[in-house]
């Protein structure tokens, strides 16, 4: 120690400047490094603002469509929850009237017309239901797009589902005048059956896909 004592001391001012720049590049390393670590942090920071501004919009889009699909879905049931009193009663009356009134004068000729007018009015029901169903999947179809694969999946599941259910319903009405002329309880059954499960399987899979749309969306 004495030794290095005496060496400083032949030259201080040496070891002053060699000691100063020593000081001077450290607090040079110091400096630079806090502003390197400062930009760092800039970058993180507004990549982060980026991706909370991605995911935002995303999660818009997303709860936008999903909204969107529930809002038809429900807007078909209102639309058609009065039609078996409201449309179908109506229709079915009028043919019984006129079909009893030709069968009972034994005009066949009007037992017919009565038969083709019925089948006619079921059919344009029949299509404006295959029309709605058009519209679910072209809906669906968008959601896809974007959507998760277990979301993915229900949305297709549904749309079959409903498939089914107008065909189901199409036959059904197709079959009243069998029904209706030979008093077919079992067939009115049979249809009557398979409406009711589709209808609750498409409940419970409607309860799964929203359960499903809310996780995909706090998963964003």
């Amino acid at each position: 120690m004495e030794e290095i004592f005496n060496v400083i001391s032949e030259k201080p001012e040496y070891f002053a400047w060699a000691f100063g720049l020593i000081n001077a590049l450290w607090l040079g390393f110091v400096y630079f490094n806090k502003k390197r670590h400062e930009s760092e942090l800039i970058k993180i920071k507004q990549s982060l603002d980026l991706d909370l501004q991605r995911r935002m919009k995303v999660f818009e889009m997303k709860a936008s469509q999903y909204e969107a699909y529930f809002r038809h879905i429900d807007s078909i049931h209102n639309r058609h929850k009065t039609d078996y009193q409201d449309v179908f009663i109506p229709i079915m009356n009028k043919f019984m009237s006129s079909y009893l009134q030709a069968s009972t004068s034994n005009d066949e000729a009007a037992a017919t017309a009565a038969t083709i007018e019925f089948s006619e009015q079921i059919s344009k029901i029949t299509h404006d239901g295959f029309q709605e169903l058009g519209v679910i999947e072209s809906e669906t179809n968008s959601l896809r797009l974007t959507a998760s694969d277990e979301v993915a999946l229900l949305l297709d599941e549904i749309k079959e589902i409903y498939s089914a259910m107008f065909t189901a319903s199409g036959k059904m009405m197709s079959d009243l005048v069998q029904i209706t002329i030979n008093n077919d309880q079992e067939l009115a059954n049979q249809n009557q059956a398979e409406l009711y499960r589709l209808g609750e399987l498409a409940k419970s899979k409607s309860k799964q896909l929203r359960e499903q749309m809310r996780i995909d969306l706090k998963q964003i």
